[in-house]
């Protein structure tokens, strides 16, 4: 047998040896981590349909509910006996909610069907999840390296802090194995040499995947722009017409095989709708501002990361939009049509800061193998972990130079690839932002590995070539040079895309604010509560559907508050979460005063300034007519607002780790 014949052996041999090795190491580690005490959070209440997969019944659910099933939904049971299932029992499969996610409750459920109906079995599908996702892994690290140091990069990611953190929430991490399988077959794509038989093989494979991962997660729908376009534009095909050609029948292929699979999964979400633009607009929340390493602005279109927040602050805002709207069902269609104007009226009003955060989050993707330095658990590993330490807080900034270095000597070598390379690290690492959680991300560790690895092994070839005195064909002078201009295009139009945002956010921005500002609105009489909260009688004791947003005025002269005086708009128990704390900076130069606008909602009660001296408290007023604010920001305007920035922006280089 020839060597050339060997190889697809000798792969096939090393990918079935990490899948195994993997694979039993993924489910010792979600045993583990039960053993140590961790709840692992998976919407586990949701899963009826895969206990009655698990039991033979089918993707069902039973009404009413089996009293023993909504004990082990609500982990008050540690498992769950089949037999106290009645056999007359009236199960229905129409309009399930969890039909979005029925491909992944069926595994569980043909899973426990195998090892028993526990919370604390499911390590063996945790495991295949984790074998398949770093088998995956390899794949994509053997289309830029040797297979040694693509077997040490998917190892590397294996033994990943943030990776393995992630391993036990199965819902979240079930996208893992189909995001990096559709990563490595959009690598073939646009590497290998075209043929009408491997792109329309490819592109089969790359819609059965999406279609069964959509089944699981519909975070791997992020595969979908990229491969057409990587289709139409990447292919290496010599004429524009052959491209546009293999392009055409690969989206094809792709769409009527993702439709097959998924077909299920279409059907139940296309009747039950979703909830994808409330998740965008939680996105926008500060927690997720603050993790994307950016300052904020002096306005927010949504603080809390919190579903009723979000509920009520679009609905809200829909019937200041059109007061005839009535009741909006929660995640149903009119609410997602609800979401997605509010949404689109935020990017409408501040498209810079969609497009910071955007840049922030790559700037943060490829930061993540240096990130995550601690042991997933206890005594494990320990000093792999304290010798990765010490190598990441050395070197806490190299991702972003390794991944530009790696797509600068890509360009050079293939230009074509170079800049298909820099338009996915752009597109995968922009992403996220959309809701900046190590959940929704941790599955892209990859990129960073992949540049080390690809920079690792190029270093090593030109070493050999040396040592063997054969020399090594570099690409021309020109080609440097090219790719040094490319990249350094690329840079500039990032940056003028943001200053033109901004340029055109400040006239957008400013003009709302001074609006706010010149609001006709009345003085309100504050009563003194409990403690120190000065009372606020609502505006209307009437309660509304959809609910009626208020817009409060708070000023307050800082140069009379004490250094560390805050101010807090407080709601009833039932809505805690709905206010907000603000820390007043104090400012004895200027005696202007802070003004803060407050949309606020059913159940407020008032405003706490503490033991604010006198004179801290300017004044507090209601906007008489809040109508006229579609949208309808918290803001905090300090003296000299105006000649500050009125946008987001990073913070620092936006690549340094939070402390620890």
């Amino acid at each position: 047998m020839s060597e050339r014949s060997k190889q697809p052996l000798v792969e096939t041999g090393i990918v079935v040896i990490i899948l195994i090795w993997a694979s039993i190491w993924g489910t010792m580690y979600w045993n583990r981590s039960l053993a140590l005490g961790r709840r692992p959070f998976f919407y586990q209440s949701y899963l009826e349909p895969a206990v009655m997969v698990a039991c033979g019944r089918g993707f069902v659910i039973a009404q009413p509910q089996v009293p023993a099933m909504t004990r082990f939904l609500n982990e008050q049971a540690p498992e769950f006996n089949c037999a106290d299932i009645p056999p007359d029992i009236h199960v229905v499969d129409e309009g399930l909610s969890q039909g979005s996610a029925r491909y992944m409750m069926t595994a569980i459920g043909l899973t426990w069907r195998v090892v028993g109906v526990a919370w604390d079995r499911l390590g063996p599908l945790a495991g295949i999840l984790f074998g398949v996702t770093i088998a995956a892994a390899y794949g994509i690290f053997r289309l830029g390296m040797g297979c040694v140091l693509a077997s040490l990069c998917a190892w590397a990611l294996s033994m990943s802090t943030l990776h393995l953190a992630n391993l036990p929430h199965l819902r979240d991490y079930s996208k893992a194995p189909f995001t990096l399988l559709l990563v490595f077959l959009l690598g073939l794509l646009v590497t290998l040499r075209p043929s009408w038989k491997r792109v329309l093989a490819i592109a089969a494979a790359y819609g059965v995947v999406t279609g069964i991962g959509y089944g699981f997660r519909s975070d791997v729908f992020i595969g979908v722009p990229i491969f057409c376009a990587a289709a139409f534009l990447f292919i290496d095909a010599g004429r524009l017409w052959q491209r546009l050609a293999f392009g055409a029948a690969a989206v094809l292929v792709f769409l009527s095989t993702f439709a097959v699979s998924g077909w299920p999964v279409i059907q139940a979400v296309n009747k039950a709708w979703g909830c994808e633009w409330h998740t965008t607009l939680l996105g926008l929340s500060d927690e997720f501002t603050q993790e994307l390493r950016l300052e904020s602005a002096p306005y927010e279109f949504l603080r809390v990361k919190l579903d009723d927040f979000a509920y009520v602050t679009s609905t809200s805002f829909a019937a200041r939009v059109d007061p005839n709207v009535r009741h909006i069902e929660y995640c149903s269609a009119s609410y997602d049509r609800v979401t997605r104007s509010y949404m689109l009226a935020a990017v409408w009003r501040a498209p810079a800061d969609i497009i910071v955060r955007a840049y922030a989050s790559v700037l943060q993707m490829v930061q993540l193998p240096l990130r995550w330095r601690m042991p997933p658990m206890e005594h494990s590993a320990v000093g792999f972990y304290n010798a990765r330490k010490a190598v990441t807080t050395w070197a806490m900034d190299a991702g972003l130079f390794l991944v530009l270095g790696a797509v600068f000597v890509v360009m050079a070598v293939n230009f074509r690839l170079g800049l298909f390379l820099m338009c996915f690290i752009l597109y995968f690492g922009g992403f996220p932002a959309v809701q900046f959680a190590n959940r929704h991300y941790f599955d892209l560790e990859f990129m960073t590995w992949w540049a080390f690895g690809f920079l690792a092994q190029a270093l090593v070839a030109t070493a050999v070539a040396l040592v063997r005195a054969k020399g090594r064909r570099w690409p021309a002078l020109a080609a440097w040079r090219r790719a040094a201009v490319t990249l350094t295009t690329c840079v500039v139009l990032l940056w003028v895309a943001l200053w033109g945002a901004r340029w055109y956010q400040r006239r957008s921005i400013e003009p709302f604010m001074q609006q706010y500002l010149a609001a006709p609105r009345d003085v309100i009489a504050t009563e003194a509560g409990t403690d120190t909260l000065q009372r606020i009688t609502p505006a209307s004791t009437v309660r509304t559907d959809p609910e009626t947003a208020g817009l409060l005025e708070v000023d307050v002269d800082e140069s009379r508050c004490a250094p560390d005086q805050t101010i807090k708009f407080v709601y009833a128990p039932e809505r805690r979460f709905f206010g907000r704390t603000i820390a007043l900076h104090g400012q004895p130069a200027s005696r202007e005063p802070t003004h803060i606008f407050m949309p606020v909602y059913g159940m407020f009660q008032g405003v706490d300034v503490g033991a604010a001296p006198a004179g801290c408290l300017a004044g507090v007023y209601r906007v008489r007519d809040p109508r006229q604010f579609t949208l309808m920001p918290e803001v905090i305007l300090r003296p000299g607002w105006a000649g500050r920035p009125l946008h987001q922006y990073l913070d620092g280089w936006g690549i340094e780790p939070p402390p620890e």
